[in-house]
């Protein structure tokens, strides 16, 4: 430890009120503490990390003193084996916090559904205000058809050890806490049997489920002999592929939601080639009857309904006559495509990854459609009434917005998955003549700190 560095305490405090990330605010001597694992109300112990001073602390609930009335059982337990799970003591009664098995991606595990919607729906206005200095209430719906909150997922990205197990990351490390099924998971991948997988040399094992047929790419260096035991072990309804030979690179960096990068469309490296050991590499999703073809590393909504939902979203706010659609950050075209059919309007589609759009071509053989492999920051966008974007967390920026507002369009509809990087580009299309017609969250990421938002504007 530097002289300079902060050491680690353990302090007792009171939460006051969500914040971005899934953590909580809490104020110590003065100074804001980011708390993970509480929830607004409650009284916690907690240890903050230890590191470089800073103007905000990072911590993490030991105990639980006075809990939330919206407080439950921490679900991550029912992902780990019994002998995973180190719980610490929570007093006044109430359910245990867990503390080995408190792997990422689950930072409302110990929260009630409708009141983690409630949470989000408070950080999506604060966020609104503070950084886009947009005066809106905004709401969070539940997904199509939710249940429980816990069997969504339809793609699925796990870390593997040194040991061959796979798991789940801790948060803000990289440790991995092994899962005995995938978490969250939907359809096939809810029955995968992760404790029987043995899989050394294998970095990251991303799951994707589409209707009757799913995939598994494997990356890493496992043998030709771990990639038998692989084969033998995952169902037949399951396609398998590997990262081809060559030199190892950390692949996992700069993805966004579902593997898509993070970055505004800008251009990328070539994926990873991928070897096809059984099946296809492609998948077929379906959506109000129509397929979509989509690679198996390739971005598609996560949630189960999502596509569904949002391309009806999207349609909802088409006005009565429209000759031209652009759609930016198309990906394999469900927006752009969807609103295109529903119109009888002309479509063109810019998206940064080659692959995706060889796919949105595929998806469109009814329509007049062009495709452009582009970065949008570079598109030049045509004469178009209506333009939907739908970017990865990293949001539109600058250039695009700048772009935007320059078009011709009238109607914007923006599907986004970052509050933050929406109220910023939600500014600047404000500030440059467009006007929110309504904002609308819903919760396709349940039990995760992740909301997903449609805006209509129009001018």
């Amino acid at each position: 430890m530097s002289d300079t560095s902060v050491p680690a305490q353990e302090l007792t405090l009171d939460i006051e009120a969500p914040a971005a990330g899934g953590t909580s605010i809490a104020r110590h001597d003065g100074q804001v503490v980011f708390v993970s694992g509480a929830l607004p109300g409650e009284k916690v112990r907690v240890r903050t990390e230890e590191g470089p001073p800073a103007r905000f602390l990072r911590a993490t609930v030991t105990e639980v003193v006075e809990a939330s009335a919206h407080r439950v059982p921490d679900r991550r337990l029912n992902y780990v084996s019994s002998g995973s799970a180190d719980d610490t003591a929570v007093g006044s009664g109430t359910q245990a916090t867990p503390g080995s098995a408190g792997f990422g991606g689950m930072e409302f595990a110990h929260v009630d559904l409708a009141h983690s919607r409630r949470l989000k729906a408070e950080v999506l206005t604060d966020q609104l205000s503070r950084i886009g200095h947009i005066d809106l209430d905004a709401e969070v719906l539940p997904a199509p058809a939710e249940t429980d909150g816990t069997d969504w997922r339809t793609r699925v990205q796990l870390a593997v050890d040194d040991e061959g197990r796979a798991g789940m990351l801790a948060p803000r490390s990289h440790e991995v806490i092994p899962v005995t099924a995938p978490p969250l998971a939907a359809g096939a991948l809810h029955d995968l049997d992760i404790a029987a997988l043995h899989a050394p040399g294998v970095r990251r094992l991303e799951f994707a489920w589409a209707g009757d047929h799913g995939a598994l790419i494997v990356r890493g260096r496992p043998t030709p002999q771990v990639l038998d035991e692989i084969d033998s072990w995952l169902p037949t309804s399951f396609s398998l592929l590997a990262e081809a030979a060559g030199p190892e690179k950390n692949h996992g960096r700069g993805r966004g939601r579902g593997g898509r990068p993070r970055g505004r469309g800008r251009a990328h490296a070539p994926a990873p080639a991928l070897r096809v050991l059984r099946g296809d590499s492609i998948l077929t999703e379906k959506v109000d009857g129509r397929d979509f073809t989509v690679g198996a590393d390739g971005f598609w909504q996560v949630h189960r309904e999502a596509a569904g939902l949002l391309s009806s979203r999207v349609v909802d706010a088409l006005p009565a006559d429209v000759d031209a659609i652009t759609d930016l950050y198309c990906g394999v075209g469900l927006l752009g495509i969807s609103a295109a059919r529903a119109t009888g309007a002309r479509l063109f589609g810019v998206e940064g990854v080659e692959a995706a759009i060889a796919h949105a071509r595929d998806n469109a053989p009814d329509l007049e459609a062009q495709f452009l492999a582009l970065s949008v920051d570079r598109a030049r966008l045509p004469d178009s009434e209506v333009i939907i974007l739908d970017p990865p967390r990293a949001g539109a920026g600058r250039k695009a917005t700048s772009a935007i507002i320059e078009s011709s369009a009238r109607t914007l509809v923006y599907v986004s998955c970052d509050p933050a990087t929406l109220a910023r580009d939600l500014a600047a299309l404000t500030g440059g003549g467009f006007a929110i017609e309504s904002l609308t969250g819903f919760d396709l990421f349940p039990l995760t700190s992740h909301l997903e938002t449609v805006t209509v504007l129009r001018r």
